[in-house]
């Protein structure tokens, strides 16, 4: 996992209701910088999403889940939403709290 994506603070909880719309089952995530985890029937390893330990202004997607990650960009287009940062106050509150 050299290469990572980042999603921004304040976005989690998007990720989280797409992937649940999309047919993942969000399971309970394991370790100390792991902060979502889900899994697809037919998707060969579970998809998370981790914290950084320093430096950084989000969250981290391992490459090889990009497609899943530019379809949730896709969705967020579709829906008149910023693709790479929170849009919404409630967005927003969440990447400041």
């Amino acid at each position: 996992m050299k290469n990572r994506t980042t999603v921004h603070h304040g976005l989690l909880s998007d990720l989280k209701s797409y992937l649940e719309k999309s047919g993942w089952t969000i399971q309970e995530t394991k370790g100390k910088y792991e902060v979502l985890r889900a899994t697809k029937p037919g998707y060969p390893r579970p998809l998370m999403v981790f914290d950084r330990d320093q430096r950084g202004c989000g969250y981290s997607i391992d490459e090889r889940d990009l497609a899943v990650y530019k379809g949730w960009h896709r969705n967020r287009r579709k829906r008149g939403l910023r693709e790479n940062y929170p849009s919404t106050d409630e967005e927003k509150l969440e990447a400041w709290s």
